[in-house]
């Protein structure tokens, strides 16, 4: 089972990240925080990259909305160092 579930990690992003997205990730990658659900998010030391390591299924629509602004800098600044002010009539981030 370890030689196949190996197989299956160099070539697909579904089962979680790949072997190179974790090589990659282990040389370059700063980490930068975590949201809610456990998704780890990085960027390189120059912060010309930023990506995003899933907790479980590849899904987009779970991550947070702030990470999701850091992530497709609308900001520069992380949740974690700055995080946003929060309306009193806004709910909580849902996923799909």
């Amino acid at each position: 089972m370890g030689l196949l579930k190996t197989a299956l990690r160099a070539v697909t992003w579904w089962n979680g990240q790949t072997l190179n997205t974790q090589l990659f990730t282990w040389r370059k990658g700063v980490k930068v925080g975590e949201d809610g659900q456990g998704n780890i998010f990085y960027k390189t030391h120059d912060d010309a990259r930023r990506w995003v390591i899933f907790n479980g299924e590849a899904e987009a629509s779970r991550i947070d909305p702030e990470w999701h602004g850091w992530l497709h800098r609308t900001w520069d600044e992380p949740p974690t160092d700055k995080p946003l002010p929060r309306k009193s009539w806004e709910k909580p981030h849902q996923e799909n």
